[in-house]
């Protein structure tokens, strides 16, 4: 199977389960689709080989996730260690890797998987409560349970804090205590995510983000995306793209329209210089303009000037 095959049963899956789809419309480095049902959101990256999601491919996934409440996603057929076990979750960079068929039991029998990977083998989430609750009412001692199943007495207190154990040692739990303790993974809300601040070294129209930071938005930096940046304040978050020319507008104006109908955000085009206030429904703020606007000023204007 090669990497338009893998793409094309992804969105198959994407949209027999429900997904409105995403597509750049041009090849973009960080991520493929993206794709929503309902508030459930997902940015993807369709690679043959997980091992070949570089560190700022990860990144950008993880500030377009983080900051659209949805959950970064790579599907592949194999990392670097062979072929993707189904039912179970690899990472690369932070960001979860899984097979083909574990994507199609997410998506489609909405059975998500239990098992990831580790350094040290295989591990799964247990329920720390339950775990403890179960132990308090029968009688069972911290030290007791830990003879038991062959583990500390500290073990025991981390797993009922919610530290995640081996399969075996789960099983092994499952067993003497006779309750399901495993649970599932929610791939579908990420948290981990820590944004460092951006540079703007060496970044095209570096005036204008300083000038967008000075309003009070926070600017994060998207520069292998189809658009630039997302800038955002309490209340929004805008899509911001840069153009120096006017010939580039089209697709960039495309895929902005695109990704703020399927997120349902606004979007917004800065330039140097243009005879247009709005392409395909986008946004056209010139510099002059976005460099003596305040806040209320540039929303004010990219509402009027957007039809999407």
């Amino acid at each position: 199977m090669d990497k338009e095959e893998l793409l094309r049963e992804v969105k198959g899956i994407l949209s027999r389960g429900g997904f409105v789809i995403g597509e750049p419309l041009r090849r973009s480095m960080v991520f493929d689709l993206i794709a929503r049902r309902d508030s459930t959101i997902l940015i993807l990256k369709i690679l043959l080989n997980a091992d070949s999601l570089r560190g700022e491919m990860a990144r950008e996934m993880k500030i377009l996730a983080h900051q659209f409440k949805g959950a970064p996603l790579v599907v592949c057929l194999k990392t670097g260690a062979g072929e993707n076990m189904r039912g179970v979750i690899y990472s690369r960079h932070g960001v979860p890797v899984i097979s083909l068929e574990t994507f199609w039991d997410l998506i489609i029998e909405e059975t998500p998987p239990m098992v990831f990977v580790a350094p040290g083998g295989f591990y799964v989430n247990l329920n720390g409560k339950k775990l403890r609750d179960i132990r308090e009412a029968r009688g069972i001692s911290l030290g007791e349970l830990a003879r038991m199943v062959g583990v500390s007495r500290k073990a025991i207190q981390l797993y009922e804090a919610g530290m995640s154990a081996t399969v075996d040692m789960a099983l092994r739990l499952e067993e003497v205590l006779g309750e399901e303790l495993i649970e599932p993974i929610d791939l579908f809300h990420y948290s981990d995510f820590t944004e460092h601040e951006n540079s703007f070294s060496k970044i095209m129209f570096e005036d204008v983000y300083r000038r967008l930071v000075d309003m009070g938005y926070d600017v994060f930096l998207t520069l292998k995306c189809p658009f630039e940046a997302i800038s955002k304040d309490r209340e929004e978050v805008m899509l911001t793209g840069f153009e120096k020319s006017e010939k580039a507008l089209k697709i960039k104006t495309q895929n902005i329209r695109i990704f703020s109908e399927i997120l349902g955000k606004r979007g917004f085009i800065v330039m140097s210089e243009s005879s247009y206030e709005d392409y395909n429904g986008v946004a056209i703020i010139r510099k002059k303009e976005i460099m003596s606007y305040t806040k209320e000023e540039l929303k004010k204007t990219v509402e009027e000037r957007s039809s999407i």
